[in-house]
């Protein structure tokens, strides 16, 4: 008898603790949700107005969102790994406004007309590290394509840290890229790059960060992410380091 009750207060226990967690993943599913649903709302709207606003008009529209959707001084850190502590103070100041300044200018550049795309959600659920994982598809001339986003808890904002299209993270293919042009040409052949990489978009328009997005407090651990990731390779040497994200290559068209 005895067995039978500490059998069953195991069981209530195991109960308990389960509800707990299920309560927990809920409640970070939901605001980790709503960050994408704005954003994917924020890119269709572009799209639709994006001859008329133009490359300028775009890129306004769509920076104040990306700088709350995103960890984008994370992300650009992540990006270098230990490469980051090769570049100096000013280096890293200067390379996180570039870095900032090239994901908003490829998202106007690529999500710039309509042709009846849409977003959908799938799925969310947890992620390794306490993180949260929205599972979309962008739906493009009949077809789906896979877009998954991890985002991290910063003072109680959820924020994107990582974008696997297609089963490429973003992050990955950014440390392949940028740790290569550091290795074959030293921090300021990097920065120099990173410059003509900017060059290439047409004049990009001055738009401040709100300062409740100027910075990151986590640490820079890096998101997991699945070794079959592919991963790009760096640029030769003395091209632009090649900073397309996943997203944009794949969901523009």
């Amino acid at each position: 008898m005895k067995s039978v009750t500490r059998l069953l207060r195991g069981l209530s226990a195991a109960v308990v603790i389960c509800a707990s967690v299920g309560v927990w993943t809920a409640a970070a599913a939901a605001p980790a949700r709503n960050v994408v649903d704005t954003l994917d709302n924020t890119l269709i709207a572009t799209m639709k107005q994006g001859q008329d606003l133009g490359f300028e008009g775009r890129y306004k529209k769509l920076a104040p969102v990306i700088d709350e959707s995103f960890d984008l001084n994370r992300i650009a850190k992540l990006a270098l790994g230990s490469s980051w502590s090769k570049l100096s103070a000013a280096q890293q100041k200067q390379y996180q406004a570039m870095f900032r300044k090239d994901t908003i200018a490829t998202y106007a550049t690529r999500f710039d007309s309509y042709s009846d795309q849409s977003f959908k959600i799938k799925s969310t659920g947890d992620a390794p590290g306490g993180r949260s994982q929205v599972n979309t598809v962008i739906v493009s001339n009949g077809k789906e394509i896979p877009i998954n986003y991890v985002l991290d808890n910063d003072g109680g904002q959820w924020k994107i840290v990582n974008v696997v299209a297609k089963g490429v993270s973003d992050l990955a293919l950014k440390r392949g890229q940028y740790t290569s042009s550091i290795r074959d040409n030293g921090p300021d052949g990097f920065i120099k790059q990173y410059e003509k990489q900017l060059a290439k978009y047409p004049d990009i328009p001055n738009v401040p960060v709100a300062k409740n997005n100027e910075t990151s407090t986590k640490p820079s651990a890096s998101p997991n992410t699945d070794t079959s990731t592919k991963q790009a390779a760096g640029d030769d040497e003395g091209d632009a380091p090649n900073s397309d994200s996943a997203l944009s290559q794949n969901a523009g068209s």
